[in-house]
């Protein structure tokens, strides 16, 4: 009950804080959750058809970038065509100029030679001093100390044909010059002709690029970020929905804690009239005990019931364990007339389970001899009597006695055992080898 209290007292609480800090329901919660989900599946299938076709156009634009990325580099390998061509003519130009220089030389140096060589000079052409006592080799200029050239060297005919093979040498350096300046201009026609194509591809992919994949990479930025927000939103919504499901669960706890009471009161109604229908069977079972144990007049008995807690015998008001702690007859009488007449009231009752099985052993052993004690073995034993002749098969009687019973009667079936016959007739002993005493067992 406390527990149900408390728990409805915390679906309040939660409920009214709930109500307070977002006007808002649980239900009105989960039906936005769910339009925002729809619209999120919607929203996240326009970006995936958004993505596809952008793939769909960048494969189609795959085909002009590969033009373009050939076009870029067969221009780069033009470009280091006229380069390379640029520096070739540029090698040429220097080898041309170098031939007329070379021919100017041997021009200046063959006119030198037929104008000074008939001239000795006595003074320096250059400082005009005296080279008269100047000591100069055989065979060297006066002037410049250098040894004389040999006569082939002064040739006219080795000048004019070292002056030819100069000519012919330019000639060939003309025309190669002329060759390379015009694989120059070619390079750099070609260089400018794939310039052309570069630069036209890359208009036509900035074109269709700007008309076609531009405008799907803002419509997906768009979509995004709508899938991004509403995403958001559902989990703003998942968590304001958290403590409403904190409040479901309080409400099924209470649900349940209802029906368990609903049980509950329903089990202590049954168990009430149960226990009512066992207060009277055990009115009925204390008041056979007492009619039996006082019929014995036994001199110590007063008063004789039923324990209703512990469903034991109570004796003068001495509980069970005090007359088994006092042994001899008041225990035996007292055992004898419980089990007599659980017996007798199990076998009347069918609701009572107790065995229909009873054996006793010795039931006289803790009486005396006189009088009044045979008497009472007598009233025993013709209580066993009247037991087998109202019950006959339903119940089974076996009792161990040291004496024969103190009074006849056709319902008993009497063994008696000695030393020469200690078993029951028609049961063999197999040996004492072949068994193990009780006693042994225990000890094992």
């Amino acid at each position: 009950m406390d527990t149900l209290k408390a728990r409805t007292a915390e679906y309040d609480n939660v409920s009214s804080f709930l109500a307070a800090s977002d006007p808002r329901s649980d239900d009105e919660l989960r039906a936005e959750l769910q339009q925002l989900r729809d619209t999120l599946e919607r929203a996240e299938s326009a970006l995936a058809s958004l993505r596809t076709e952008l793939e769909e156009q960048t494969a189609a634009d795959t085909a002009l970038r590969d033009e373009l990325q050939n076009a870029i580099r067969a221009a780069r390998q033009s470009e280091q065509e006229v380069s390379a061509a640029a520096d070739l003519v540029e090698a040429r130009h220097a080898v041309v100029a170098q031939v007329p220089l070379d021919l100017s030389r041997l021009s200046r140096s063959a006119t030198a030679i037929d104008q000074f060589s008939p001239f000795e000079f006595v003074v320096c052409p250059r400082c005009m001093q005296s080279l008269a006592a100047r000591a100069v080799e055989d065979g060297h200029c006066l002037v410049c100390l250098q040894p004389d050239p040999v006569e082939g060297d002064i040739d006219p005919a080795a000048i004019e044909e070292t002056r030819t093979a100069l000519q012919q040498q330019l000639e060939d350096a003309q025309r190669i010059q002329q060759s390379d300046e015009a694989h120059l201009q070619t390079a750099q026609e070609r260089s400018q002709q794939f310039s052309f194509v570069v630069t036209s591809l890359r208009r036509e992919l900035d074109a269709q690029t700007r008309d076609a994949v531009s405008p799907r990479f803002d419509a997906i930025a768009e979509a995004s970020s709508r899938v991004a927000a509403l995403k958001a939103s559902i989990d703003a919504i998942t968590q304001l929905r958290e403590p409403w499901a904190r409040v479901r669960i309080i409400d099924a706890d209470i649900r349940s804690l209802k029906v368990n009471r609903r049980q509950i009161n329903k089990d202590i109604k049954e168990k009430s009239e149960q226990l009512k229908a066992s207060q009277t069977l055990l009115g009925d079972l204390s008041a056979e005990f007492s009619r039996l144990l006082t019929s014995w007049n036994l001199p110590w008995v007063d008063t004789a019931v039923i324990d209703r807690d512990f469903y034991l015998p109570v004796v003068n008001g001495r509980p069970f364990e005090s007359l088994q702690a006092s042994g001899g007859g008041i225990a035996t009488s007292v055992n004898l007339a419980y089990s007599l007449t659980l017996v007798a009231f199990g076998l009347d009752h069918s609701d009572v389970l107790v065995p229909s099985l009873l054996v006793i052993d010795s039931p006289r052993k803790a009486f005396g001899n006189n009088t009044s004690d045979r008497q009472r073995a007598a009233e025993i034993y013709s209580r066993f009597s009247t037991l087998a002749d109202a019950y006959g098969e339903r119940l089974q009687l076996i009792i161990a006695d040291n004496d024969p019973p103190p009074i006849t009667s056709d319902s008993f079936g009497r063994v008696d055992f000695d030393y020469e016959n200690p078993m029951v007739p028609g049961v063999d002993h197999p040996g004492p080898d072949q068994v193990t005493r009780i006693e042994s067992q225990s000890e094992s």
